[in-house]
């Protein structure tokens, strides 16, 4: 298994247990102690872990936070990401949008448009959207997970059978090679990944922060995703990577430093 293989199931695992041990680690992927040890030393030098006696735990900076508090985090970089986003909307379109924060600076960017129809799981997006005439609205039902205003389960997951858009734009929770995209919460990663699937193109949209991040469950291998929108500060290493696998990236520089 390579290095980033076992970092990636590494992060699963404390995405779901909270907490590692080296000797269970060691046994369960069948390698050396140092060698977990050294795996968990080069993931705290990514900010991703914090190394305690005997283990690791998650770095509090990759726990979810509330959906208030991260409203305000990296804004001018996910404002010029959406931007960038908004020029793939084109009159008349049907388009998915999934929950989170940048989808909703991304919704609030494409309010010019005309005659769109807008299918999303999230009540935030919905309430923005709700009255303007130009558009049509279609919220799929649920279970509401109360954090983030959005919907999940088996109403959603039947809802979603039988649409079909001609893009979705999606937020993420992290972007790594080889775990591809991921996210917290298991209903909602669910319902990301059947839209994703019919979608005639998909467009993701993800800061730098996202970037070498592995979140719990994943919404879709690297090669599922047709654009990628992120900013300058991106890791170029992963860009790489990502063009190799013929995902187009798409860098966005934030106002702020266009404009100096």
């Amino acid at each position: 298994m390579l290095p980033q293989d076992r970092q990636s199931e590494i992060m699963k695992q404390l995405h779901e247990f909270k907490t590692v041990k080296i000797s269970e680690l060691s046994k369960n992927l069948n390698v050396t102690r140092e060698t977990i040890r050294k795996d968990l030393y080069e993931m705290e030098e990514k900010g991703l872990i914090r190394k305690v006696h005997g283990g690791a735990i998650l770095n509090k900076a990759n726990l979810e936070t509330s959906y208030i508090n991260r409203k305000n985090t990296n804004e001018n970089e996910k404002r010029s990401i959406v931007k960038r986003a908004s020029e793939f909307v084109e009159n008349g379109d049907t388009l998915y949008i999934d929950y989170g924060t940048t989808a909703l600076l991304f919704t609030r960017e494409i309010l010019s448009k005309k005659d769109l129809t807008i299918i999303t799981n999230s009540l935030p997006i919905a309430n923005e959207i709700i009255d303007y005439s130009d558009f049509g609205v279609i919220i799929i039902g649920g279970n509401v997970r109360k954090n983030e205003k959005s919907l999940f389960g088996p109403i959603a997951y039947r809802g979603i059978e039988k649409l079909y858009v001609d893009k979705g734009f999606f937020g993420i929770g992290g972007v790594d090679i080889n775990a591809g995209f991921t996210n917290v919460h298991m209903g909602e990663s669910e319902v990301s990944r059947l839209m994703l699937e019919h979608c005639q193109k998909t467009i993701v949209m993800a800061d730098y922060s996202k970037f070498n991040t592995v979140s719990m469950n994943q919404v879709a291998p690297i090669e599922k995703v047709d654009v990628l929108i992120t900013d300058d500060k991106a890791d170029s290493k992963l860009l790489e990577q990502l063009n190799e696998k013929n995902v187009k990236v798409i860098t966005a520089v934030p106002e702020d430093e266009t404009n100096p």
